[in-house]
């Protein structure tokens, strides 16, 4: 018997153990053709309380066995639930299994006369056991915001009559879609949902002119942190409408404050049967 196999001394069960920050590049479908994608892959398996320990070497061999470089798979979504698959398979004493992929993703943004492909983070997982399973897809962006209570203020105390000036936020927004089924979601498709959702999106080049107008578009659209996130989760109800109805819709953002010593953070969450439909003609 080898050790890993014995009992341990406090007979309790891990819920997670295995490998983190596994370094992967997959060859994965896009709108735009093949795209090589660095992955940054966690995988986990749960140990009951009899053992004292997993073979961790059996989470390396769970990745797929096509030694191409880069490997091929048709979505991320598809390259971790082999994994996950093969993880029960190989540690045949675990219940469930947790498979994670972090990255970069370039993805197209236009917003009035700009446009151009800009960086968001994606995070995608599966979990759970054979029968079982739960998708998640989360995307992170950059945008900014116009705090509106400083601008109604400073429009009150000088009279003025057009655009009043007021403090701005750098925030970072994540948006999730959670499934019991793998069903495709659009890494685009969410970063689009998710750019309305601020008082303008960020760019990474700006020349003088288009900075000016981005600034003056973010004052005409003035949000709280509040507006960011039930915003983008008004966005991301609008694609996905092919989804069950148990479908979990998500959204955080953290604000960067400009006057104040601390950030700012909110959170929402609904399901997709309860979730009204609105304003979908803005981003279709």
């Amino acid at each position: 018997m080898e050790i890993q196999d014995k009992e341990p001394d406090y007979n309790i069960p891990i819920n997670r153990v295995g490998f983190k920050g596994l370094w992967k590049r997959v060859l994965i479908e896009s709108p735009i053709g093949p795209m090589p994608i660095d992955l940054e892959i966690n995988a986990y398996i749960e140990i009951p309380s009899n053992r004292k320990g997993a073979h961790l070497s059996r989470n390396i061999e769970a990745l797929p066995e096509n030694m191409e470089f880069p490997e091929k798979a048709w979505s991320i979504e598809a390259y971790l639930e082999k994994i996950h698959s093969s993880l029960l398979t190989l540690h045949n004493y675990a219940e469930s299994a947790r498979v994670e992929a972090k990255t970069k993703y370039g993805v197209f943004l236009k917003f009035n006369e700009l446009s151009n492909i800009e960086p968001v983070e994606v995070q995608i997982s599966v979990d759970g056991s054979k029968k079982k399973k739960r998708w998640s897809i989360n995307v992170g962006l950059y945008g900014m915001t116009v705090c509106p209570s400083a601008q109604s203020t400073i429009s009150n105390m000088l009279n003025i009559k057009s655009i009043s000036p007021s403090h701005s936020q750098k925030v970072l927004l994540y948006g999730y879609i959670e499934t019991d089924k793998n069903y495709l979601v659009r890494i685009e498709d969410m970063a689009k949902c998710l750019s309305f959702a601020f008082s303008a999106p960020s760019f990474t080049l700006l020349k003088r002119y288009q900075e000016a107008n981005l600034v003056i578009s973010a004052h005409k659209n003035p949000k709280f942190v509040e507006d960011v996130v039930r915003d983008a989760i008004k966005y991301l109800r609008c694609i996905s409408d092919k989804l069950p109805e148990n479908t979990i819709i998500k959204a955080e953002a953290i604000s960067f404050e400009s006057i104040h010593p601390h950030n700012v953070y909110a959170y929402a969450e609904g399901r997709l049967n309860e979730l009204p439909k609105k304003d979908c003609e803005k981003i279709c």
